[in-house]
């Protein structure tokens, strides 16, 4: 009675670690299987891909919503708010000022644009490969010739600078600043 008792009780112990132990055993087989997926691809199986844009839900949403809907009247405000002043600081000027202004605002866009015009022109597309030319021999006496655009150039006129592409410096942009109350 004794040893079918104990037979029994290990019986049951037995049972009972291949049940436990085999579902442990899953358990840690499947979070294995997670890390390195996880690792390899950068997501698990179950997860869903990252969104770029993260979108938040109900109260949150209504809110962010209409934060951005007052600052985008705000913005609009403040570019109508500039607007009325550049036309009131030209309007409390007495005429001769207004006409100078309006003289120096056309200069300054004319200037501008001979600038970019001659920035235009003046860089340089890269030199594709061309054949060389066979160098006459050392002992032939080489003939002095000018090239056509050193003859064309008065002497007192300046040469102007082909300037590569790359290295030139870019057009600087002035942002307007805005100031809010």
């Amino acid at each position: 009675m004794k040893q079918k008792l104990v037979f029994l009780g290990n019986a049951v112990l037995m049972s009972v670690f291949l049940f436990v132990l085999s579902t442990t055993e899953i358990q840690a087989q499947k979070n294995a299987s997670r890390k390195t997926e996880k690792e390899l691809f950068g997501k698990t199986g179950k997860s869903k891909p990252i969104d770029d844009k993260v979108r938040a839900r109900g109260a949150a949403a209504k809110a962010m919503k209409e934060q951005e809907k007052k600052e985008a009247r705000r913005d609009r405000e403040d570019e109508k708010n500039i607007e009325k002043l550049r036309k009131r600081h030209i309007e409390i000027q007495n005429t001769a000022t207004q006409e100078r202004m309006a003289n120096n605002g056309k200069k300054t866009k004319a200037d501008y644009k001979a600038k970019k015009q001659k920035q235009r022109k003046e860089q340089v597309k890269p030199a594709l490969k061309q054949p060389k030319q066979p160098k006459p021999p050392d002992d032939q006496a080489k003939p002095k010739l000018k090239k056509p655009e050193q003859l064309k150039q008065p002497k007192n006129q300046k040469k102007t600078k082909q300037v590569d592409p790359k290295k030139q410096p870019k057009l600087k942009q002035h942002k307007i600043k805005k100031y809010r109350k």
